[in-house]
């Protein structure tokens, strides 16, 4: 599978097959989440893999809102923020927004990677993060903001209809339509859109 196909055709995954999940490919996973863009390059972030636990993964269940994902899921990365580094370089701002994106960021490519890597994915966002602390023992400034479950998909998921892109960007000021992109004369079709795509990637390729 392509990049641009791990992005368009990628499906939320709730149920999962009773399968292993090689550590490698988890480990691939971490890698490519690890090169996230995080603000100042700091890296705030932290993850905890919760497999082979089965009291583990009940508690982190329960404490997930009773998510079927995590409950169904081989893997669960629990993915946190480390609020007092970003804090001691960004103040409010980095503890209460920049924990936020830079963890986002990080969740984006984990879903992604896992889609390469024939696996499916769910960023799990609903979560009792004073429970969570409780039970993986996760210090006062280690805030763990959501969970990516990984596995097997047990069901062909539906893959989301999208709001056409002309609909949601503005050119230079909000509701002044931005029609001058080629996608947005051709509309969503991927025969069209795809080979463009690619013949720029070929092009950016052959500069370096």
């Amino acid at each position: 599978m392509d990049f641009f196909d791990a992005i368009t055709k990628r499906a939320t995954v709730k149920r999962y097959e009773k399968k292993d999940v090689d550590d490698k490919l988890i480990g691939v996973i971490l890698y490519t989440a690890n090169y996230a863009e995080s603000a100042g390059n700091l890296q705030a972030w932290e993850f905890i893999v919760v497999k082979d636990d089965e009291d583990a993964r009940s508690q982190l269940y329960n404490a997930s809102l009773k998510s079927d994902a995590v409950k169904s899921a081989p893997v669960n990365i629990i993915v946190c923020a480390d609020t007092k580094k970003l804090s001691l370089k960004y103040q409010e701002r980095g503890e209460n927004v920049y924990a936020v994106q830079d963890t986002a960021s990080v969740a984006t490519i984990m879903v992604l990677t896992a889609q390469m890597l024939g696996l499916g994915a769910n960023w799990i966002r609903a979560l009792d993060e004073d429970k969570v602390k409780q039970i993986f023992g996760i210090p006062a400034d280690i805030r763990p903001v959501g969970i990516v479950t990984v596995g097997y998909p047990a069901e062909k998921s539906e893959i989301i209809r999208r709001q056409p892109i002309e609909n949601l960007t503005w050119y230079n000021f909000y509701r002044k339509k931005y029609n001058k992109a080629y996608y947005f004369q051709t509309g969503p079709k991927e025969e069209v859109f795809k080979p463009i795509v690619n013949q720029l990637i070929d092009k950016l390729k052959k500069k370096k």
